[in-house]
């Protein structure tokens, strides 16, 4: 009798044991096997190359925020075409740009702020629409001269008087400063400071002697120049740039001018050698006019910096520039020298809330001339000093809006001060 072919598969299906397909069963599961295997030991990889280049990420997502800062508000402006009939690459952008605005809602609180700290006090910041500054600063100054008036005889006598002077000041300035950040762009300052001087002279050589020496101390308090000042953020940085602030600001001679001061000989003694003002100055006397650019870029974990900048001052009358007590008043005008001022330094944000840094700046001066009324132009001989001083600073933030700078600065030329150590209060509303 013959079957159909279907009723004997039927039938060998039906058989228990029977072999038929289990060999490709067991291949193909040893197949996915190993190809899941594969897949996890490349996602374990590739999760193990996003966790080392972690930092650089998240330093690259910083730099886009302040691009995206920079250039969001002509965004928010631009008016927004929806087209009858949305395609594809339409419902693309969406999402493209649904990810920039995540990207500005994910901060790192912990870097930026001492960042800001950091641009704050080398650069400008931007971000803050008022802050409030308190500041104290001391100087201190120790200069010696050995002063000869006569000749020399046979090439080693001395003939004449001899005068060692040897003066030390010490200068405290407290200083409150206002800024206001109207826009991304634009911040306007105000520096009001009041200074205390006092000085103290010592001269010997009275009465043809060495030994004798004589000194006398002098101090004096007095509002100093007051400074309006504007920033301008030119350039915000990006990945071939720097940020770029240009500075201009104008300084008023509301402080005590130095011209016109009576010069007292020894006033408790008779060395004709020692001479000391009547009155110490606590400002320039004349009007100043101060531009510059300041630089600044971020390169883990660093933070560069560099500045430079010029001052003119404007020539003023005054009614007398004399110093001799009891003399006829000396009218004329002054011209100070103007002034370029570079400076470079570095720093760096160690934790959330504490950051230092380090810089050197340098001062070059012209020369001052004076102008006696009714004479011709004089120029006032060792008046093209040079300062150079080198700084090195830590910020650390108190509160949320409350901070420390601390800030110690070494003198490098003869022209600065010995050292100057200060701090700041400044608080942002």
């Amino acid at each position: 009798m013959r079957f159909p072919n279907r009723i004997i598969l039927s039938a060998m299906l039906m058989l228990p044991g029977t072999p038929l397909f289990a060999a490709d069963s067991s291949v193909t599961k040893v197949i996915t096997a190993q190809s899941d295997a594969d897949k996890i030991a490349r996602m374990l990889q590739e999760i193990e190359q996003l966790k080392n280049v972690n930092q650089q990420v998240m330093r690259k997502i910083q730099l886009l925020e302040k691009e995206l800062a920079s250039t969001l508000p002509q965004q928010e402006k631009a008016p927004v075409v929806t087209p009858s009939t949305p395609t594809q690459p339409t419902q693309v952008n969406r999402v493209a740009n649904s990810k920039k605005k995540a990207v500005k809602v994910k901060k790192t609180p912990e870097a930026s702020r001492s960042v800001t700290d950091l641009e704050r006090e080398v650069h400008t910041a931007f971000n803050q629409t008022f802050s409030l500054e308190l500041g104290f600063e001391y100087a201190h100054f120790d200069q010696s001269q050995l002063v000869l008036n006569g000749f020399l005889a046979l090439d080693a006598i001395f003939l004449g008087d001899i005068s060692i002077d040897e003066i030390e000041a010490d200068i405290f300035k407290t200083s409150v400063v206002g800024r206001w950040g109207f826009s991304d762009k634009i911040q306007l300052s105000l520096d009001v400071p009041y200074i205390y001087r006092e000085t103290t002279a010592r001269s010997g050589g009275a009465e043809l002697g060495s030994r004798l020496i004589t000194e006398a101390s002098i101090d004096d308090s007095n509002l100093g120049d007051i400074s309006l000042g504007m920033s301008y953020h030119l350039v915000a940085e990006t990945k071939d740039w720097p940020d770029i602030v240009l500075n201009v600001s104008v300084t008023a001679p509301t402080g005590k001018e130095p011209y016109g001061i009576d010069s007292i000989t020894d006033p408790d003694g008779d060395n004709t050698n020692l001479q000391i003002p009547d009155e110490l100055p606590t400002g320039s006397g004349v009007w100043s006019l101060s531009t510059g650019l300041s630089f600044l870029t971020t390169t883990d974990p660093a933070i560069i910096f560099a500045n430079i900048a010029y001052t003119h001052y404007f020539a003023e009358d005054f009614s007398d520039l004399g110093s001799t007590p009891g003399a006829a008043n000396e009218p004329g005008e002054v011209k100070l020298g103007d002034s370029i001022q570079i400076g470079l330094g570095i720093a760096f944000a160690i934790n959330e809330r504490t950051s230092y840094s380090m810089s050197f700046t340098q001062r070059f001066f012209d020369e001052a001339e004076v102008t006696p009324k009714g004479g011709r132009t004089q120029t006032v001989i060792g008046s093209d000093t040079s300062v150079g001083t080198f700084d090195v600073g830590v910020t650390y933030a108190l509160t949320d809006r409350l901070s420390l700078v601390t800030n110690l600065g070494l003198g490098l030329t003869n022209d600065s001060s010995d050292y100057k150590f200060g701090f700041r209060l400044p608080y942002r509303f």
